[in-house]
Protein backbone atom coordinates (compact mmCIF):
# COMPACT_ATOMS: atom_id res chain seq x y z
CA UNK A 1 0.00 0.00 0.00
CA UNK A 2 1.15 3.27 -1.11
CA UNK A 3 2.04 5.65 1.78
CA UNK A 4 0.62 9.61 1.41
CA UNK A 5 3.58 11.88 2.73
CA UNK A 6 2.64 14.59 3.83
CA UNK A 7 4.91 17.06 4.52
CA UNK A 8 9.04 16.91 5.34
CA UNK A 9 10.31 17.21 8.86
CA UNK A 10 13.85 18.57 8.94
CA UNK A 11 15.64 17.78 12.26
CA UNK A 12 18.87 18.69 13.44
CA UNK A 13 19.48 16.22 16.22
CA UNK A 14 23.56 14.83 15.95
CA UNK A 15 25.64 12.72 17.80
CA UNK A 16 29.42 11.35 16.66
CA UNK A 17 31.90 8.55 17.46
CA UNK A 18 32.90 10.22 18.76
CA UNK A 19 29.48 11.35 18.78
CA UNK A 20 28.22 14.98 17.73
CA UNK A 21 24.21 14.66 17.96
CA UNK A 22 22.31 16.91 15.11
CA UNK A 23 18.23 18.29 14.18
CA UNK A 24 14.60 18.39 12.00
CA UNK A 25 13.05 20.41 9.29
CA UNK A 26 9.66 20.01 8.17
CA UNK A 27 8.37 21.47 4.46
CA UNK A 28 5.17 20.60 2.45
CA UNK A 29 4.89 18.15 -0.29
CA UNK A 30 2.79 17.20 -2.71
CA UNK A 31 0.66 14.28 -2.02
CA UNK A 32 2.28 11.15 -3.62
CA UNK A 33 5.25 12.56 -3.95
CA UNK A 34 8.64 10.49 -4.32
CA UNK A 35 11.05 11.19 -1.09
CA UNK A 36 13.80 9.65 -2.86
CA UNK A 37 14.41 7.53 -0.20
CA UNK A 38 13.55 4.33 1.19
CA UNK A 39 10.28 4.45 3.18
CA UNK A 40 11.59 3.48 6.70
CA UNK A 41 8.80 3.25 9.70
CA UNK A 42 9.95 2.76 13.37
CA UNK A 43 8.31 -0.47 14.78
CA UNK A 44 6.72 0.04 17.99
CA UNK A 45 7.01 -3.28 19.07
CA UNK A 46 10.06 -3.51 21.12
CA UNK A 47 10.40 -0.24 22.71
CA UNK A 48 11.75 0.64 26.33
CA UNK A 49 8.89 2.12 28.78
CA UNK A 50 8.20 5.53 28.67
CA UNK A 51 8.87 7.29 32.64
CA UNK A 52 7.36 10.42 34.39
CA UNK A 53 10.90 12.25 35.09
CA UNK A 54 11.35 12.37 39.18
CA UNK A 55 11.39 16.21 40.61
CA UNK A 56 15.37 15.57 40.52
CA UNK A 57 15.85 15.32 36.92
CA UNK A 58 18.05 17.65 35.21
CA UNK A 59 16.60 18.99 32.01
CA UNK A 60 19.60 21.88 31.60
CA UNK A 61 22.66 21.18 31.97
CA UNK A 62 25.93 23.59 30.97
CA UNK A 63 28.89 22.12 29.07
CA UNK A 64 32.09 21.41 31.13
CA UNK A 65 35.44 20.06 29.86
CA UNK A 66 34.27 16.68 30.16
CA UNK A 67 31.06 17.19 29.65
CA UNK A 68 28.35 18.28 26.82
CA UNK A 69 25.77 20.07 28.36
CA UNK A 70 21.93 19.70 27.23
CA UNK A 71 18.62 21.69 26.92
CA UNK A 72 15.22 19.43 27.79
CA UNK A 73 11.88 20.70 28.71
CA UNK A 74 9.01 18.98 30.90
CA UNK A 75 6.64 18.11 28.48
CA UNK A 76 2.92 16.78 28.89
CA UNK A 77 1.23 14.92 26.56
CA UNK A 78 -2.28 14.38 26.55
CA UNK A 79 -2.13 15.42 29.97
CA UNK A 80 0.25 12.93 31.10
CA UNK A 81 3.89 13.55 32.23
CA UNK A 82 6.38 15.82 32.84
CA UNK A 83 8.32 13.50 30.06
CA UNK A 84 11.85 15.20 28.88
CA UNK A 85 11.54 16.23 25.32
CA UNK A 86 15.20 18.15 23.71
CA UNK A 87 14.46 21.53 23.15
CA UNK A 88 15.62 21.74 20.08
CA UNK A 89 15.89 24.87 18.01
CA UNK A 90 16.90 23.16 14.53
CA UNK A 91 14.23 21.03 14.34
CA UNK A 92 11.17 22.71 12.38
CA UNK A 93 8.69 20.17 13.89
CA UNK A 94 7.91 18.64 17.45
CA UNK A 95 8.41 14.56 17.48
CA UNK A 96 7.43 11.91 19.75
CA UNK A 97 9.38 9.00 20.49
CA UNK A 98 8.01 5.45 20.32
CA UNK A 99 8.08 4.86 23.74
CA UNK A 100 5.67 7.93 25.01
CA UNK A 101 3.35 6.33 22.21
CA UNK A 102 3.12 2.93 23.37
CA UNK A 103 2.89 4.20 27.02
CA UNK A 104 -0.26 6.68 26.16
CA UNK A 105 -2.04 4.12 23.62
CA UNK A 106 -2.00 6.49 20.78
CA UNK A 107 -2.70 4.52 17.35
CA UNK A 108 -0.41 5.38 15.29
CA UNK A 109 -1.35 6.41 11.24
CA UNK A 110 0.92 4.53 8.72
CA UNK A 111 -0.93 6.28 5.73
CA UNK A 112 0.13 9.63 6.62
CA UNK A 113 3.59 9.80 6.88
CA UNK A 114 6.42 12.67 7.06
CA UNK A 115 9.40 12.86 5.01
CA UNK A 116 12.25 13.50 8.09
CA UNK A 117 15.22 14.88 6.90
CA UNK A 118 18.31 15.43 8.86
CA UNK A 119 21.88 15.72 9.17
CA UNK A 120 23.11 12.86 7.42
CA UNK A 121 19.90 11.64 4.88
CA UNK A 122 16.06 11.20 4.85
CA UNK A 123 13.34 8.77 5.98
CA UNK A 124 9.75 8.35 5.82
CA UNK A 125 8.01 8.14 9.51
CA UNK A 126 4.61 7.68 10.64
CA UNK A 127 2.60 9.92 13.17
CA UNK A 128 0.43 9.59 15.66
CA UNK A 129 -2.73 12.63 16.45
CA UNK A 130 -2.33 14.17 20.16
CA UNK A 131 -4.92 15.87 21.71
CA UNK A 132 -2.82 18.39 23.54
CA UNK A 133 1.17 19.03 24.46
CA UNK A 134 2.50 21.42 26.98
CA UNK A 135 5.63 22.60 28.11
CA UNK A 136 5.64 25.88 29.80
CA UNK A 137 4.06 28.38 28.67
CA UNK A 138 3.69 26.57 25.36
CA UNK A 139 0.41 24.87 24.31
CA UNK A 140 -0.09 23.09 21.03
CA UNK A 141 -3.19 21.73 20.35
CA UNK A 142 -4.26 18.74 17.64
CA UNK A 143 -1.08 17.98 16.11
CA UNK A 144 0.06 15.16 13.91
CA UNK A 145 3.51 14.15 15.57
CA UNK A 146 5.86 12.19 13.94
CA UNK A 147 7.29 9.30 15.56
CA UNK A 148 10.84 8.97 15.62
CA UNK A 149 13.31 6.32 17.10
CA UNK A 150 15.22 7.92 20.04
CA UNK A 151 18.86 6.62 18.53
CA UNK A 152 20.09 9.86 19.47
CA UNK A 153 17.83 11.68 22.13
CA UNK A 154 20.02 10.32 25.10
CA UNK A 155 17.17 10.31 28.25
CA UNK A 156 14.67 11.76 26.35
CA UNK A 157 11.24 11.10 24.96
CA UNK A 158 10.79 13.54 21.84
CA UNK A 159 11.96 16.53 20.36
CA UNK A 160 10.63 19.89 20.88
CA UNK A 161 10.67 21.97 18.04
CA UNK A 162 10.61 25.29 16.48
CA UNK A 163 6.98 25.23 15.92
CA UNK A 164 6.25 25.10 19.41
CA UNK A 165 8.59 28.09 20.11
CA UNK A 166 9.17 30.02 17.42
CA UNK A 167 6.71 32.82 17.72
CA UNK A 168 8.00 33.48 21.76
CA UNK A 169 10.86 33.44 23.98
CA UNK A 170 13.13 30.69 24.91
CA UNK A 171 15.23 31.46 27.83
CA UNK A 172 18.08 28.75 29.29
CA UNK A 173 20.36 29.41 32.44
CA UNK A 174 23.07 27.23 32.53
CA UNK A 175 24.05 27.81 35.75
CA UNK A 176 20.79 27.78 37.49
CA UNK A 177 19.76 24.71 35.28
CA UNK A 178 16.66 26.47 34.09
CA UNK A 179 14.49 26.42 31.20
CA UNK A 180 12.09 29.07 30.38
CA UNK A 181 9.66 29.01 27.46
CA UNK A 182 7.38 32.17 26.51
CA UNK A 183 4.77 33.11 24.01
CA UNK A 184 5.72 36.68 24.24
CA UNK A 185 8.94 38.71 23.84
CA UNK A 186 12.02 37.95 26.04
CA UNK A 187 12.20 40.08 29.23
CA UNK A 188 14.44 43.27 29.66
CA UNK A 189 17.88 42.59 30.11
CA UNK A 190 21.73 44.70 30.97
CA UNK A 191 24.39 45.80 28.96
CA UNK A 192 26.30 42.96 30.05
CA UNK A 193 24.00 40.86 27.64
CA UNK A 194 26.01 40.63 24.31
CA UNK A 195 23.37 40.66 21.60
CA UNK A 196 23.19 39.34 18.24
CA UNK A 197 20.78 40.31 15.27
CA UNK A 198 18.99 37.00 13.62
CA UNK A 199 17.32 35.63 10.56
CA UNK A 200 14.82 33.59 11.37
CA UNK A 201 15.30 31.00 8.40
CA UNK A 202 13.66 27.53 6.43
CA UNK A 203 10.89 27.88 9.07
CA UNK A 204 11.95 29.14 11.97
CA UNK A 205 15.51 28.26 11.92
CA UNK A 206 17.85 30.98 13.79
CA UNK A 207 20.96 31.93 11.76
CA UNK A 208 22.99 34.70 13.04
CA UNK A 209 27.20 36.47 11.74
CA UNK A 210 29.64 34.36 13.09
CA UNK A 211 33.49 34.92 12.57
CA UNK A 212 35.59 31.93 12.93
CA UNK A 213 39.45 32.39 12.59
CA UNK A 214 38.32 35.87 11.58
CA UNK A 215 36.41 34.31 8.58
CA UNK A 216 32.57 35.38 8.34
CA UNK A 217 30.41 32.74 8.27
CA UNK A 218 26.93 31.77 8.59
CA UNK A 219 26.27 30.43 12.00
CA UNK A 220 22.54 28.38 12.74
CA UNK A 221 21.41 28.13 16.19
CA UNK A 222 20.96 24.53 17.57
CA UNK A 223 19.97 23.50 20.84
CA UNK A 224 19.42 20.20 19.89
CA UNK A 225 23.09 19.10 18.44
CA UNK A 226 25.58 18.06 20.58
CA UNK A 227 28.20 19.23 18.52
CA UNK A 228 28.97 22.32 16.07
CA UNK A 229 29.33 20.98 12.35
CA UNK A 230 30.84 22.98 9.81
CA UNK A 231 30.74 22.90 6.01
CA UNK A 232 33.32 22.09 3.74
CA UNK A 233 32.77 25.60 2.22
CA UNK A 234 33.95 26.78 5.95
CA UNK A 235 36.53 23.96 6.07
CA UNK A 236 38.21 25.03 2.64
CA UNK A 237 38.48 28.77 4.06
CA UNK A 238 40.10 27.63 6.81
CA UNK A 239 42.55 25.20 5.41
CA UNK A 240 43.46 28.30 2.42
CA UNK A 241 44.59 30.38 5.89
CA UNK A 242 46.19 27.71 7.29
CA UNK A 243 44.00 28.40 10.40
CA UNK A 244 43.73 24.59 11.44
CA UNK A 245 45.87 21.83 11.80
CA UNK A 246 46.04 19.35 8.34
CA UNK A 247 45.63 16.11 9.80
CA UNK A 248 42.12 15.58 11.34
CA UNK A 249 40.03 13.18 12.96
CA UNK A 250 37.69 10.67 11.26
CA UNK A 251 34.90 10.29 12.85
CA UNK A 252 31.16 8.75 12.25
CA UNK A 253 28.20 11.24 12.70
CA UNK A 254 24.43 10.01 13.75
CA UNK A 255 21.32 11.84 13.64
CA UNK A 256 17.62 11.25 14.15
CA UNK A 257 17.02 9.37 11.09
CA UNK A 258 19.17 5.51 10.68
CA UNK A 259 21.77 6.71 8.10
CA UNK A 260 25.24 7.48 9.51
CA UNK A 261 28.21 9.58 7.71
CA UNK A 262 31.56 10.23 8.18
CA UNK A 263 32.82 13.74 9.02
CA UNK A 264 36.47 15.12 10.15
CA UNK A 265 36.79 16.10 13.56
CA UNK A 266 39.11 19.24 13.38
CA UNK A 267 40.18 21.94 16.33
CA UNK A 268 38.89 24.82 14.91
CA UNK A 269 39.52 28.48 15.85
CA UNK A 270 38.25 31.23 17.82
CA UNK A 271 35.05 31.45 17.11
CA UNK A 272 32.82 34.91 17.79
CA UNK A 273 29.54 35.92 18.00
CA UNK A 274 28.57 39.42 18.56
CA UNK A 275 30.79 39.99 22.05
CA UNK A 276 31.00 36.45 22.71
CA UNK A 277 34.54 34.85 21.98
CA UNK A 278 34.71 30.63 22.45
CA UNK A 279 37.64 28.72 21.93
CA UNK A 280 39.67 25.52 22.09
CA UNK A 281 36.98 23.94 20.36
CA UNK A 282 36.52 20.65 18.29
CA UNK A 283 34.20 20.76 15.19
CA UNK A 284 33.20 18.07 13.10
CA UNK A 285 33.25 19.14 9.18
CA UNK A 286 31.44 16.94 6.57
CA UNK A 287 29.34 17.36 3.50
CA UNK A 288 25.96 17.05 5.61
CA UNK A 289 22.58 16.60 3.83
CA UNK A 290 21.27 19.97 5.98
CA UNK A 291 23.51 22.08 4.38
CA UNK A 292 21.85 21.31 1.18
CA UNK A 293 18.89 21.88 3.07
CA UNK A 294 19.40 25.08 4.45
CA UNK A 295 20.70 26.13 1.34
CA UNK A 296 24.12 27.39 2.66
CA UNK A 297 26.08 24.83 0.72
CA UNK A 298 28.38 26.69 -0.89
CA UNK A 299 29.32 29.78 1.90
CA UNK A 300 30.72 29.15 5.13
CA UNK A 301 28.34 28.12 7.89
CA UNK A 302 28.47 26.58 11.03
CA UNK A 303 26.23 24.16 13.53
CA UNK A 304 26.79 26.12 16.34
CA UNK A 305 26.00 23.24 19.13
CA UNK A 306 25.24 22.72 22.80
CA UNK A 307 29.28 22.56 22.90
CA UNK A 308 29.22 26.39 22.60
CA UNK A 309 25.62 27.56 23.84
CA UNK A 310 26.39 25.51 26.77
CA UNK A 311 29.57 27.23 27.44
CA UNK A 312 28.18 30.38 28.03
CA UNK A 313 25.96 31.33 31.68
CA UNK A 314 22.66 31.76 29.64
CA UNK A 315 21.48 32.90 26.65
CA UNK A 316 17.96 34.01 25.04
CA UNK A 317 16.00 33.58 22.02
CA UNK A 318 14.11 36.34 20.74
CA UNK A 319 12.03 35.21 17.96
CA UNK A 320 9.55 38.12 17.89
CA UNK A 321 12.77 40.43 18.02
CA UNK A 322 15.03 38.48 15.73
CA UNK A 323 17.46 38.80 18.41
CA UNK A 324 19.82 36.51 20.40
CA UNK A 325 21.35 37.17 23.36
CA UNK A 326 24.35 35.93 25.50
CA UNK A 327 25.45 35.99 29.01
CA UNK A 328 28.88 35.04 28.41
CA UNK A 329 30.12 32.33 31.67
CA UNK A 330 32.03 34.06 34.86
CA UNK A 331 35.76 32.42 34.96
CA UNK A 332 35.38 30.11 32.18
CA UNK A 333 39.06 30.06 30.47
CA UNK A 334 37.69 29.13 26.61
CA UNK A 335 34.80 32.18 26.73
CA UNK A 336 35.62 35.65 26.53
CA UNK A 337 33.76 38.75 26.40
CA UNK A 338 34.90 41.26 23.81
CA UNK A 339 33.29 44.17 25.62
CA UNK A 340 31.96 43.10 28.98
CA UNK A 341 33.43 41.43 31.92
CA UNK A 342 31.05 40.88 34.37
CA UNK A 343 28.83 38.21 34.24
CA UNK A 344 25.28 39.05 36.30
CA UNK A 345 22.45 36.72 36.95
CA UNK A 346 19.25 35.87 34.59
CA UNK A 347 16.95 38.55 35.46
CA UNK A 348 13.29 37.24 36.79
CA UNK A 349 10.85 36.05 34.09
CA UNK A 350 8.13 38.87 33.60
Amino acid sequence: MAHRIQAVVVLAIIASAPVARASAHVEPTAAGQPAGAPVVLPSLEVVPPAEIKPESFVYVAATQPDRIGRVMAPVYVNGVGPFAFVVDTGASSTVIAPRVVRRLSLPVDHSNSKLLRGITGSEVVPTVLVDDITAGGIKLTNSSLPVVEPRVFADADGIFGADAFARGCLVVNFVRGRLAIHDKACPRVGEEWERARARLEFGGLVVVDARVGNIKTAAIIDTGAERSLGNPALLRALRERRKIAPEPTRTQVYAATSHAVFGDLVKTPQIRVAGVEIGSLQVVYGDFEVFRIWGVEDEPAIVLGIDVLGSTDAMMIDYRKSEVRFLPRGGASNVTMKRHGIPSRLPQRD
